[in-house]
């Protein structure tokens, strides 16, 4: 059977003409085959629909609209909420298409997927340089004679250590280091300070061999927890999206993927700051999170349960009041999985508890079956997602 979203996307290119020949002949014979399928692709040429549907997504904040879910004293476990009726075209078509290709229709057991580690993806690091080394069998020490320091990898903790200070003369490093941490992964890296950096799956790190100017500063895609060294004259800058987080000494977690509406910057102790062009300081105390939406500019402070935002850090999924969709969110991340919904209910079903992170997907998704509201089916790495 074919990838329904994989497919819509062919569609797509296929109504705007950027198909070859070739690929045209394919999309046409489907279209000729499928029952239904030319009424899909009437829709996806309707500019006007698509459009007006792009608008709701852009000005949509889910993040507000599932805190008031959340905040409510009763909530319906299988209610379809109104804010989840508005669905990409392409989810929309992709799951159009699973229907219309789908021939398969026991779908009531788990089957099991394609075996997948977690916590064993190929860590990588592209020094300054432009030299790559993979971490899994990287046992050597490097060294970066020009600015005197080396990365010793072990354990999976890279280390860099300051051999001793520059050298007269010496030119200073122009560029960053990069850390690469795929999908199904975690890593931690010792910076040259003694600031502690822990990364989750799906994220990226970038930063200096060594730190020389006035700021010590990083740049984070994807979530990592830092233990920052305490250095009074010398802040701490994590570098995140259209803001910056900036510390003396403290330990906090940084979460923005490209897949989140927002930035959560959660402090654990210490105080941060947010900064961002043309605003005002925000300061945010121990047990508190800042959330700035990335779609709306706004940046919002509140209390939470920080032990919800770092678990991953040891190993742990903790979920407090989770609409399934936030929960599916973070555990496509880490199996490396594509979730799609053939029923819009199944999003909001809201769950709590703790799972270790290192289960395999298939005792972590029967954990979910449990409760009698969805049910799954896994295939490869695709799993769909059925409201009961």
């Amino acid at each position: 059977m074919k990838n329904p979203f994989e497919f819509t996307k062919e569609l797509l290119r296929y109504t705007r003409g950027e198909l070859s020949k070739e690929e045209e002949k394919g999309i046409e014979q489907v279209l000729s085959e499928v029952e239904g399928m030319n009424t899909l692709v009437g829709e996806l040429k309707d500019k006007n629909r698509i459009e007006h549907e792009m608008h709701v997504i852009a000005r949509f904040d889910t993040e507000r609209a599932l805190g008031k879910v959340k905040n409510r004293k009763q909530v319906k476990r299988r209610g379809i909420l109104p804010w989840i009726a508005a669905a990409s075209v392409v989810v929309i078509a992709g799951v159009s298409a699973w229907i219309l290709l789908s021939q398969e229709p026991d779908v009531h057991n788990l089957p099991v997927a394609e075996k997948f580690e977690p916590g064993k993806a190929v860590v990588t690091l592209e020094m300054a340089s432009g030299l790559k080394y993979r971490l899994d069998t990287l046992s050597s020490v490097v060294r970066n004679n020009r600015v005197n320091v080396a990365f010793d990898n072990n354990d999976r903790v890279l280390k860099i250590k300051e051999q001793d200070s520059l050298a007269d003369g010496a030119t200073k490093e122009i560029g960053y280091n990069t850390i690469n941490v795929p999908y199904g992964g975690t890593y931690t890296v010792e910076l040259c300070d003694g600031t502690k950096v822990y990364l989750n799956s799906g994220t990226t790190l970038e930063f200096p061999s060594r730190f020389d100017g006035k700021v010590r500063s990083v740049i984070l895609k994807g979530e990592a927890y830092f233990d920052v060294a305490r250095n009074v004259s010398k802040p701490f800058v994590v570098e995140v999206d259209e803001m910056k987080v900036k510390v003396l000494g403290t330990s906090f977690n940084v979460k923005s993927y490209v897949d989140e509406p927002g930035v959560y910057t959660t402090l654990v102790e210490g105080s941060v700051a947010i900064l961002r062009d043309g605003q005002p300081e925000k300061k945010i105390k121990p047990g508190e999170q800042a959330y700035y939406n990335k779609g709306v500019g706004t940046l919002s402070i509140a209390e939470v349960d920080v032990n919800e935002f770092t678990s991953w850090k040891d190993g742990l999924f903790y979920f407090k009041d989770i609409a399934l969709e936030e929960i599916l969110r973070i555990v496509s991340r880490w199996y490396d999985l594509e979730v799609f919904y053939m029923n819009q209910g199944a999003k909001s079903v809201i769950y709590s508890g703790k799972l270790p992170m290192y289960s395999s997907v298939e005792d972590v998704l029967r954990k979910f079956e449990i409760s009698g509201d969805v049910r799954f089916e896994l295939k490869g790495r695709t799993l769909t997602v059925f409201d009961k």
